[in-house]
């Protein structure tokens, strides 16, 4: 065979690859208009600690300060769509909330290009604590549970506040893996996630158009 024929072989595998790959993508963008397609594994409140603290897979624990006020705090993390603003991201969006209020039971979503899942609210505790579990994912046989908390504390200077966002998740087949090693690796993304949460400039409430919950949309900032 001569180094012509095998060139050409491999080109023709890569090209093959190629357009897999991108009808997968096509794919997995299509499952991801579906946040709660197929569904993960709920947990109770009572699971919630144990299950960040030492069962999950993977999890993580972040802290910022801010000189925002606990009220605009909690604004941003229940009304504000802040992953919108950053780039093949789209949410939080509400689903259901009773009389615009985020409760217990009420569920959001949060979307990307190739992924989507809903969440729901296991506890809240206005201005601070709220804590969602996972209820559902677009993609089939990826994630067996997962969870997050935000809590609000007094900072230690004055006229600030703290928030500490905890993460944790199990994939479904290969949670046994050393997960929670890629710590390092992930926190500076995450950690730039909650800072532009809790960034000076305020968010946007969402639009009329956009807002999920069936709630009046309001173009003004909070």
């Amino acid at each position: 065979m001569s180094a012509t024929t095998i060139l050409l072989i491999v080109l023709g595998v890569l090209v093959v690859l190629g357009v897999l790959g991108i009808i997968a993508l096509f794919v997995l963008h299509g499952l991801a208009g579906n946040p709660s397609r197929f569904a993960v594994r709920d947990m109770s409140l009572d699971e919630v600690d144990d299950y960040i603290d030492r069962r999950a897979s993977f999890a993580i624990t972040l802290q910022e300060t801010t000189p925002l006020s606990r009220r605009e705090v909690w604004e941003r993390l229940t009304e504000a769509e802040y992953l919108s603003s950053l780039p093949f991201l789209t949410g939080p969006q509400w689903t259901t909330r009773g009389s615009g209020v985020v409760g217990v039971g009420s569920r959001r979503t949060m979307s990307g290009t190739i992924l989507s899942v809903e969440q729901r609210v296991a506890a809240v505790t206005e201005r601070e604590q709220l804590v969602l579990v996972g209820t559902g994912i677009s993609l089939p046989f990826a994630i067996k549970n997962f969870a997050e908390r935000f809590t609000i504390t007094d900072g230690a200077r004055l006229d600030t506040v703290t928030v500490t966002w905890e993460i944790a998740g199990s994939p479904r087949w290969v949670g046994w893996l050393p997960w929670r090693w890629g710590v390092p690796f992930i926190r500076p993304v995450l950690g730039f996630v909650l800072r532009h949460v809790l960034r000076l400039k305020p968010f946007r409430r969402p639009s009329a158009g956009k807002n999920r919950s069936g709630a009046s949309g309001i173009a003004d900032p909070i």
